[in-house]
């Protein structure tokens, strides 16, 4: 059993974290071969299975992919009950394995806190960048696509645990993209347009690291009988997180809340143009005068996930120190 991933040198090694932040951060991919048990930590058959489970998974978080299209929830789940007496729709382990035998793919999302081991990379990456950071684990068959060529919106580490895959890294590459209607269901025609010529062709192997910054097209085939990878989405505050901090902050604000003069004629745009520029002026205060500089800086240190830990059993001398 390898070790568990507690450091960014662990996880980047032999390659040096400061000339990662250096060349390839929010830059240049980056393949890094690894050691076969370098990333047995993070997942494995009989952690797949354990997790695979537990009484968590819907529509939403577990997902089969077949021909590059994703199964209707229907043909993979069944209605049941769950442990609040409401009747929901989870998965079918016959059905799934059934769809699996096909060639389907699985997607497991935002499994960072059902394995020990997941977790850990997720908050060695979380903390040291004080990002947002979530995992998804794919699961895949020899020659069997699971997606089109496409970009993520997010950094991207790319952990492969088992089997072979092989990824193509094109030219193309999105100017920032982010979580927002603007880059979401782009026709593919228009992606493959946008991803250019295939860059580098990269052969991942178990304990191999694939770095991807937000906006790279890419795509992936697996090359075993079958493969895992947990791929690590790394979300850093922007420009638009730190407006919408704003917003609620304005909130407060009376001038925010009042309504807009009407503009039907030069009277009415006059008093339109002025409240404006009173506006205009309240967004700055917000911005730049006290608290602003100090909150904008909590606002970045505080944006990452913060997790609960225990530590049970405490003993009552615990309790009373």
């Amino acid at each position: 059993m390898s070790e568990t991933i507690t450091s960014f040198e662990q996880l980047l090694q032999p390659v040096g974290v400061d000339a990662f932040f250096a060349d390839h951060f929010g830059r240049t991919p980056l393949h890094i071969p690894g050691q076969p048990d370098k990333f047995a930590s993070v997942m494995s058959w009989d952690e797949l299975n354990r997790i695979l489970g537990m009484d968590v998974w819907d529509a939403n978080t577990l997902q089969l992919v077949l021909n590059k299209q994703r199964v209707p929830p229907i043909a993979y789940s069944q209605t049941t009950v769950n442990r609040n007496q409401r009747q929901v729709m989870q998965p079918d382990s016959a059905k799934v394995m059934g769809l699996l035998g096909q060639g389907a793919s699985l997607v497991l999302n935002n499994i960072e806190t059902l394995h020990p081991g997941t977790l850990a990379v997720a908050e060695t990456i979380g903390n040291l960048l004080g990002a947002k950071v979530s995992a998804n684990l794919y699961c895949s068959w020899r020659q069997q696509p699971a997606f089109d060529s496409h970009y993520d919106r997010h950094d991207v580490f790319a952990l492969h645990v088992l089997g072979e895959k092989n990824w193509r890294v094109y030219e193309g590459r999105l100017d920032n993209p982010v979580e927002h209607a603007a880059f979401y269901n782009i026709p593919q025609a228009e992606c493959d347009r946008m991803k250019g010529r295939v860059a580098q062709e990269v052969a991942m192997r178990p304990g191999d690291l694939l770095y991807l910054p937000r906006g790279q097209f890419h795509d992936a085939l697996a090359s075993s009988a079958a493969c895992i990878h947990v791929t690590f989405g790394c979300a850093q505050p922007t420009g638009l997180d730190w407006l919408t901090h704003l917003w609620e902050r304005a909130i407060q604000d009376p001038r925010f809340r009042a309504d807009l003069p009407p503009a039907g004629d030069a009277a009415g745009e006059a008093a339109l143009g002025a409240h404006l520029e009173s506006l205009t002026r309240a967004v700055r205060e917000l911005a730049l005068n006290p608290p602003g500089p100090a909150a904008a800086a909590a606002f970045r240190r505080g944006f990452g996930v913060k997790r609960s830990h225990y530590a049970l059993p405490k003993t009552k001398a615990d309790r009373q120190r």
